[in-house]
């Protein structure tokens, strides 16, 4: 998605008023040739597939929502702006290029963070009409997690004690999450439907580990990765299973709480320094199989003998041969490739590891490190910008969706 706006100025007007006064200034010192208007026009909010994104009968919501959307809006469209080579150009002469970029990022993030306002509730709920509610999804599937996990964990609730133990957890439960009261926590849990939350989840997590290695291409880090072949490999493949462990409503808070995290130190002026990354997980282990086959480190083992060496090695298949790699050694089931075809079968395995390692240095997506928190956020299948272009328009939809039921 590309928001896209006109502005008849080039700064965004001042709002003595406005709570967003850091925001606001920020946003102030950069001077660009987009006009804007300062009202919103449906017809100019577009996709960059050439779709037009509708607010229909913007006139008939809420006043007051209806300022904060024109916010977001234009701020996003200011954003998007940044896209544009001539003004990159423009603002560049007296910034560095990177610093367009952080911009941009920034704007973005400040967008999810009113759209988050925007679902939050006024004040918290009270125990009672926490477990009554039935208006907010996010709420009622948070609910509904709590009490699963604990009627899962207790059993059948047959006596007065553990009906106890029973509210006392859905209790205490309700207490965490009354903390993860932040407005970008909000912005994924409300703003976003539940479809996107899982898809986010999916492509996007946490990297977590201390010391924080500066590895390159974590998106290729999938579920289910185990490569347990050096200890900063283990290190990293625990970090994986950590986060493939935790709820679907843990991951969201863990991803909003460093979203929020870089949006607070980038409203200060302070940038994470760009990390040199030259150590990728997946293609690394090809690139060392592929050093055992130059090597000749192989090894053709009964199935017996082939069973313990694969243990704890990594385990792959290609051609329908079983294969394990581990300490550098190339360890093959004997049975499955026949002599006189061995050298040929070697030529094709190492053609194809070429193809692994070309693949995983050009698949998309993006890492950010933080090393004061050691952790890292990875984002698979887009760059960060333009995953949080998608989000902040579903978020929009939902804000409208919403307000018509």
């Amino acid at each position: 998605m590309a928001l896209s706006f006109t502005r008849k100025n080039t700064v965004i007007p001042r709002n003595g008023e406005d709570r967003k006064v850091r925001e606001t200034a920020v946003v102030d010192k950069v001077e660009t040739k987009v006009p804007i208007e300062t009202e919103f026009k449906s017809d100019l909010v577009s996709t960059s597939s050439s779709s037009s994104f509708f607010i229909p009968e913007m006139e008939k919501l809420d006043k007051s929502l209806q300022q904060k959307l024109n916010y977001v809006l234009k701020r996003a469209a200011l954003a998007t702006s940044f896209e544009d080579d001539d003004i990159k150009t423009r603002i560049s002469i007296k910034t560095e290029s990177s610093e367009v970029t952080y911009l941009r990022t920034f704007l973005l993030l400040s967008c999810a963070n009113m759209l988050g306002e925007i679902f939050k509730a006024d004040t918290p709920l009270s125990f009672m009409n926490w477990l009554d509610t039935k208006n907010s999804s996010y709420i009622r599937n948070t609910r509904e997690d709590i009490v699963h996990k604990a009627i899962g964990s207790l059993g059948i609730i047959d006596d007065e004690a553990k009906a106890s133990k029973l509210i006392k957890s859905v209790y205490a439960q309700y207490k965490n999450n009354s903390v993860a009261d932040s407005n970008f926590y909000f912005f994924f849990k409300e703003g976003l439907s539940s479809e996107l939350q899982y898809k986010i989840s999916d492509n996007c997590w946490i990297y977590q580990d201390n010391p924080l290695e500066k590895w390159a291409n974590l998106q290729n880090v999938k579920e289910g990765y185990n490569n347990l072949s050096t200890l900063e490999n283990k290190r990293l493949t625990n970090a994986r299973k950590r986060w493939d462990s935790l709820e679907h409503s843990q991951k969201l808070l863990e991803l909003s709480q460093f979203i929020e995290q870089l949006f607070n130190l980038y409203g200060l002026g302070i940038i994470p320094p760009v990390e040199k990354t030259d150590k990728d997980p997946i293609a690394k282990i090809w690139l060392d199989i592929q050093d055992t086959i130059v090597d000749h480190r192989i090894n053709y083992l009964s199935k017996s003998l082939f069973n313990q060496f694969s243990a704890d090695g990594e385990k792959f298949k290609f051609n329908e041969v079983n294969c394990v790699f581990k300490e550098n050694e190339l360890y093959i089931l004997e049975n499955e490739v026949r002599d006189k075809e061995r050298d040929i079968w070697l030529h094709r395995l190492a053609e194809w590891l070429k193809t692994k390692t070309d693949a995983s240095a050009s698949s998309p997506g993006e890492t950010i490190f933080l090393s004061s928190k050691n952790q890292a956020l990875v984002i698979g299948g887009h760059s960060f910008t333009l995953s949080l272009e998608e989000w902040i328009e579903s978020s929009i939809r939902n804000i409208i969706e919403k307000v018509k039921v």
